[in-house]
């Protein structure tokens, strides 16, 4: 199976090879919809398995689990973005995504695929009249008959990125 970063590369000639991951986006549902994370931030996609949940923990929290040695808080992003809770079960993925120094999980829906961004494919996200770069979506690409939000870690994990 050909993914879309082959494609591109087939299509595009030596240009597309010199872009490197830098447009290159790991996808994935939460809910209903469709949203992506910068490639080169994905640390692991994991199968859901139970966390151990800690008193006080945020709404979005699930709580955390040990991964080879290392405690990593895991949140739901339906929750963080202001839908439903999931009810975690098998078949539910946590993305394990670095934020300098700190690994946190994220429980979505599924993991879709890994796309190619061609430059002409970005749209701006909508201001919603706050400060752009704490905006958790920090820009959307059109992929086919869909915009795909690509997330702004910093502003969904401002903690963290400050470890």
């Amino acid at each position: 199976m050909s993914t879309a970063m082959e494609f591109e590369v087939a299509e595009g000639g030596q240009d597309s090879v010199l872009a490197g991951p830098a447009n290159q986006f790991v996808t994935f549902s939460a809910g209903d919809k469709g949203y992506g994370v910068d490639i080169m931030a994905v640390r692991e996609i994991r199968s859901w398995s139970p966390t151990t949940e800690l008193p006080d923990g945020s709404y979005s929290a699930c709580g955390v689990l040990d991964i080879r040695g290392t405690v990593v808080e895991v949140h739901d992003l339906s929750a963080m973005l202001g839908g439903q809770r999931l009810q975690p079960e098998p078949g539910h993925v946590v993305l394990v995504v670095s934020l300098g120094e700190t690994n946190v999980g994220i429980l979505v829906d599924s993991v879709s695929d890994i796309i190619f961004a061609k430059d002409d494919e970005f749209r701006a996200a909508p201001n919603s009249g706050g400060d752009p770069d704490s905006a958790k979506v920090s820009r959307l690409v059109r992929q086919e008959d869909r915009l795909i939000a690509i997330l702004n870690l910093q502003a969904l994990f401002p903690y963290a990125s400050m470890h």
